[in-house]
């Protein structure tokens, strides 16, 4: 049976455990709480240390790369050399070919010639051509040599693949530039329109140059340009014609509903669109009082958007007086559907 033990103070706690008697330093098996973890005792590199090493590492492939480019350009330099000879004996083969042909046809000509003269040339150009082909065989011959020797010292495989690589570099880079010198001229001609105030005519430059480039930066802000361009110009047309109606519409509504209705709307600011739309409706409210138009109603299906119609004769049908912003479907005098009708509203 046990025996529990009430301990007051930590003195009469050290004598229950005789301290004493404990061995110094570490007890075998138990940690040091005190020591640092194992993979913090592993020495921490100098971190100037680590910088030269990469510095050096960096000049090693430099130095590398370079001498890559110059055994590159080398072996190129051979593949050309390669090329020439190759291109000496076909010319070679071709001349002993040549040669041959001579030779025969003279020594045909020597064989029939009637006169001793004729035979006489005849033999001396057979001569003349059995020294070239001769000489063209021996040069055929040896720039055959020449390359199959070279040949065997380079690796032709690597090498045409490689020229071929450049090769398509070389395009790509000057189809670029040819790129880049349309889009330029495309760019500067538009320009010389938006100048000119020719917007139509600038949108339709870069129309062509947005389908060759699509996505470019220069197209898409010349193209924003121009529509700031096209609607300053609206603007100010659509603020002119407003206060000639405000001034007019009573004196002449058919003028100002006809100026009004000429009007591209697509594209203003709300406010101005308001004001052009309640301009419109008035000078159409009192065009259709002097006329006595019947039952004249109002379709209004958008902010700023509408047409002014009225019945041709008493129970007939209703065609359009004046349109705004409604495009050309809507001309005055064309029939309007049911629809529209049910959704206008009388003009006032």
């Amino acid at each position: 049976m046990s025996r529990s033990i009430v301990l007051k103070s930590f003195a009469e706690l050290a004598e229950v455990l005789n301290l004493d008697d404990l061995p110094e330093g570490p007890v075998p098996g138990v940690a040091d709480s005190t020591a640092p973890p194992a993979e913090l005792q592993t020495a921490v590199p100098d971190l100037a240390s680590l910088l030269a090493q990469l510095e050096e590492a960096g000049a090693t492939l430099a130095a590398i790369g370079r001498r890559d480019q110059e055994t590159r350009a080398s072996a190129l330099r051979d593949l050309e050399q390669y090329d020439s000879l190759v291109a000496r004996q076909r010319e070679a083969e071709g001349a002993l070919k040549r040669a041959r042909q001579v030779r025969l046809e003279a020594e045909s000509l020597a064989a029939a010639a009637f006169a001793d003269e004729a035979q006489a040339a005849a033999m001396r150009t057979a001569g003349l051509a059995a020294r070239a082909e001769e000489a063209a065989m021996t040069l055929a011959e040896r720039c055959r040599q020449d390359a199959k020797r070279l040949a065997s010292q380079l690796d032709l495989e690597r090498l045409l693949a490689e020229r071929r690589r450049r090769e398509e570099a070389e395009k790509a880079k000057a189809a670029e530039a040819e790129r880049a010198r349309r889009l330029s001229g495309a760019l500067a001609r538009a320009s010389v329109a938006l100048e000119a105030g020719r917007f139509e005519e600038a949108k339709d430059l870069l129309g062509v140059a947005g389908n060759e480039f699509p996505g470019s930066p220069e197209v898409n802000s010349l193209k924003q340009i121009i529509a700031q361009r096209e609607l300053g110009v609206k603007l100010s047309v659509a603020e002119e014609v407003l206060w000639a109606a405000r001034r007019e519409f009573r004196r002449d509504p058919a003028a100002t509903v006809a100026r009004l209705e000429a009007l591209d709307v697509d594209g203003l600011p709300d406010d101005i669109a308001r004001q052009l739309f309640g301009e419109w409706a008035r000078a159409c409210s009192r065009l259709c009082r002097e006329r006595e138009t019947v039952e004249p109603l109002r379709y209004a299906p958008d902010p700023g958007r509408g047409a002014v119609i009225a019945r041709e004769s008493p129970g007939g049908s209703y065609i359009v007086v004046s349109a705004l912003g409604m495009g050309p479907s809507w001309k005055p005098g064309s029939v309007v559907g049911e629809r529209q009708v049910r959704r206008a509203r009388p003009l006032r």
